[in-house]
């Protein structure tokens, strides 16, 4: 699969599939290999584009090149490096880091954003709580989603074998210092979206207890013209945990911004 350097890094992506791109950007958890359940639904219609960021998995950095304040430009890199101008995005968790500045910022490489679990770096005091709490969580000595937090614990009953399958491609990752994701310069503040007009859909779990349950609300007041969507059976990472649920919400999303 293609590699490219940029900025002391090297930065792993696979493509899959063709015809409209889509970029899904994996969270702090994840990696491309996350995404196993959405890349065999999507594409034999879109061209699926997985990444793992900088310092995750397949992509090493030195730890002082593995701040998100590099994820736009790299994801912009791996865009020009497959000639492609415009792509949808999928952004889960901490992909948003890297998937919603572009998006402000260069809003003509984004045909739609579809955002889950994530507080984004879009800015309010409120949301940097959620963050804060967040990181404490990430952090500390006692986390782990292989036992219960971020999950529906019906989930946690049922499944197993998925709770097993997340914790196994999360140890493939380094250590990522989270709070770096609160840096002053990470922050999206409201006079960045002054006519921001990306399609967004901004999606929660009911049952996500490493953010909560509504943080999802808040994000999508902080993003103009926000479409809302809770996922009522999930937790933190719907895509993982109810995907037949959550490629039937993207594709809906597709159906309406994406061109055929």
């Amino acid at each position: 699969m293609p590699t490219i350097q940029r900025d002391g890094a090297q930065l792993y992506y696979e493509v899959h599939g063709e015809g409209h791109p889509i970029v899904f950007i994996h969270g702090g958890g994840g990696n491309s290999m996350a995404f196993y359940q959405q890349v065999p639904y999507f594409r034999d219609r879109y061209k699926c584009i997985t990444v793992d960021l900088r310092g995750f998995k397949n992509s090493p950095c030195p730890p002082d090149k593995a701040h998100p304040s590099h994820f736009p430009d790299d994801i912009r890199a791996i865009l020009d490096a497959e000639r492609i101008d415009r792509a949808a995005f999928v952004c889960q968790s901490l992909g948003a880091w890297a998937g919603l500045p572009i998006a402000v910022r260069t809003p003509e490489r984004v045909s739609c954003m579809f955002i889950n679990g994530s507080p984004t770096p879009a800015y309010s005091p409120d949301n940097w709580k959620v963050i804060q709490r967040a990181n404490g969580i990430f952090l500390g000595p006692d986390f782990s989603r292989g036992a219960g937090v971020g999950w529906n614990r019906a989930t946690l009953k049922a499944r197993p074998d998925l709770i097993f399958l997340y914790s196994q491609i999360k140890s493939l990752n380094p250590p990522f210092n989270s709070t770096t994701m609160m840096d002053d310069c990470i922050k999206l503040h409201p006079a960045d979206f002054k006519g921001y007009a990306v399609p967004t859909l901004v999606a929660g779990g009911a049952h996500d207890d490493f953010l909560n349950p509504e943080s999802h609300f808040h994000v999508g007041s902080l993003i103009p013209g926000s479409e809302i969507y809770t996922f009522k059976d999930s937790g933190h990472s719907a895509y993982f945990e109810h995907a037949e649920e959550f490629n039937q919400v993207v594709q809906r999303f597709l159906d309406a911004h994406v061109p055929r």
